[in-house]
């Protein structure tokens, strides 16, 4: 998801009012042209994301809710506060969303990328 002013992603960027994305570190690694990137992510209880993709691989930790993912034609999986879950490079990340209808769901995201490249992209 893109950032905003301040670092969080503005409603249109996110696909959805309601999320919110800060970045927490960004450390530029060493004879690369990458960046390594530490956000955390809040869904606003109930929120799904819109289809999308990432251009890399990157780690997920839920650090708060339960969340339910899914790529391709497989089948969605729940995962809970302390797990981690790896999002997946150039394919359609058709499902992710905050299984809670009543409380945020809340994660960090780590990823390295491009300065200034989008992390999550329209499929």
């Amino acid at each position: 998801m893109g950032e905003g002013i301040g670092g969080q992603a503005s409603a249109r960027q996110a696909g959805f009012s309601g999320v919110t994305r800060k970045t927490l570190e960004r450390l530029a690694l060493p004879d690369d042209h990458r960046e390594l990137v530490v956000a955390e992510v809040t869904y606003p209880p109930g929120g799904v994301a819109p289809l999308h993709r990432h251009p890399v691989g990157g780690i997920i930790f839920i650090v708060e809710g339960v969340a339910e993912s899914a790529y391709g034609s497989d089948a969605p999986r729940q995962y809970r506060a302390g797990e981690t879950l790896q999002d997946r490079a150039d394919l359609p990340h058709t499902l992710f969303r905050n299984c809670d209808p009543e409380r945020p769901l809340r994660f960090l995201t780590i990823y390295a990328l491009e300065p200034g490249r989008a992390y999550t992209m329209e499929p």
